[in-house]
């Protein structure tokens, strides 16, 4: 993912630059007129400066590079002015110099010497903080409510978090084209996206540095189907991972991020894979276990070895992804196909008899079919058992006529073990007298 550091913007410069230009400025790359708008603003020269850097944003985002480009030197030129002006002091004399100095420091001393003093006589364990996307419903406490309340500060990372409520009105504007028209409420499809990137709200809290930055940026761009930058933008993000907690997450991102990279539909509803990719992908996955475990990370890497002709290591992550989590339907239709393609016809047909007793959801059903039907596309009349594990799901789900059609064409194809076609008659039987 593209690597664009963050700068601060007052809230005056953001208004400035989200109201100042039509919108047909900004798709047609019309730097001129953009900036003669700019300049006709009454403003300070540093938020001259922001609004220019903004402006360079919305010209990228547009695909408007040599207009972006434009903007951005225009910025550095007049934060360059600034900085220039800034460094304009007026001469203090030595005795002044020196008295300011000594006045200063004996502030900074008196700060130490209170600090260490209260530290001193009220010993306290630091508090964990916990990370939520849920607001308090309390409030939180001041700096100096706080510190009297506890004997002393307490040790934490003071910048803000957001939840999806708080973070909305500021991805209205920078991030409209992840969610096409913008909206001014917050509609549910919306809040689930927000909820997706802001997972990292289960781990603990960031410390220090942009990794809970590049997460987010790097999940917002895979949403967008960017996934070239968002697979850069997740590796920058290794670089300043300060946790294993930190470490899993960012790899478990890599992982998806490479497996939908490399995952093709076809016009027939049907996927093809890249596996480079999905190796790739397995690799992210493998790399996250390092730091952590749980069982979606499991069953994504069981269905990555199924892709990759592992069938055994397929298996076996599938197995660990049910004993962290039995109800996890798609790892469970993992194991089947797996075990289906090993020839395991009876511990097949267990995997996925026992779907029903954990209620999958219909698009549940239809990934496990829509997995059964690939393998049938890609090795033709190969695997014949397909046919009849597609009808036991059709069954379950009640949708009698595709399960008829399924077990007849499986008993009409040749087979190596005659007991599952005689178990396919007795089941056709059975419905005809229903």
């Amino acid at each position: 993912m593209r690597l664009i550091i963050k700068r601060c913007m007052s809230q005056t410069s953001y208004s400035v630059i989200e109201s100042a230009f039509p919108e047909d400025i900004i798709t047609s790359g019309d730097y001129e007129s953009a900036e003669n708008l700019l300049n006709k603003k009454s403003i300070p020269s540093e938020i001259l400066a922001e609004s220019f850097y903004r402006l360079g944003n919305r010209f990228y985002s547009s695909e408007q590079k040599q207009a972006a480009e434009l903007a951005w030197q225009k910025s550095r030129e007049l934060t360059d002015i600034t900085a220039e002006f800034a460094s304009i002091t007026v001469p203090v004399s030595r005795n002044q110099k020196k008295y300011y100095l000594q006045t200063i420091g004996s502030v900074i001393l008196l700060i130490v010497c209170l600090y260490v003093f209260v530290f001193t006589l009220f010993p306290r364990e630091p508090e964990p903080f916990q990370f939520t996307t849920f607001r308090s419903t309390s409030g939180e406490l001041s700096f100096w409510d706080e510190w009297w309340n506890t004997g002393r500060p307490v040790t934490r990372s003071m910048r803000q978090r957001f939840g999806p409520e708080q973070l909305w009105p500021m991805l209205q504007r920078t991030l409209e084209n992840l969610f096409g028209t913008q909206n001014d409420e917050l509609s549910e499809d919306i809040r689930e996206k927000l909820k997706r990137w802001l997972e990292l709200s289960r781990k603990p809290q960031f410390s220090k540095g942009p990794v809970d930055y590049y997460a987010l940026t790097g999940r917002g761009l895979f949403e967008a189907r960017e996934f070239e930058d968002a697979l850069s933008t997740l590796n920058d993000g290794l670089h300043y991972a300060e946790s294993t907690e930190q470490l899993e997450q960012l790899y478990q991102d890599l992982g998806t991020v490479y497996y939908y990279k490399g995952y093709k539909l076809q016009p027939n509803g049907l996927a093809k894979y890249d596996l480079d990719a999905v190796r790739n992908s397995v690799e992210s996955y493998e790399m996250a276990l390092r730091f952590g475990e749980d069982p979606y990370l499991y069953g994504n890497l069981g269905w990555g070895y199924y892709l990759l002709g592992d069938y055994s290591s397929s298996i076996e992550s599938s197995l660990h992804s049910l004993a962290l989590k039995p109800d996890l339907n798609y790892a469970r239709m993992n194991l089947g196909i797996a075990q289906l393609k090993k020839g395991d016809y009876e511990l097949a047909f267990s995997a996925y008899a026992s779907l029903k007793q954990h209620s999958p959801e219909l698009d549940e059903y239809e990934g496990g079919i829509r997995d059964l039907r690939e393998l049938q596309q890609e090795f033709p009349g190969l695997h014949p058992f397909s046919n009849f594990i597609m009808g036991l799901l059709y069954l379950q789900q009640g949708r009698h006529k595709e399960a008829r059609t399924a077990w007849q064409k499986f008993v009409s194809q040749k087979f190596s073990e005659p007991f599952w076609q005689h178990k396919a008659r007795l089941l056709l039987k059975k419905m005809e007298t229903e």
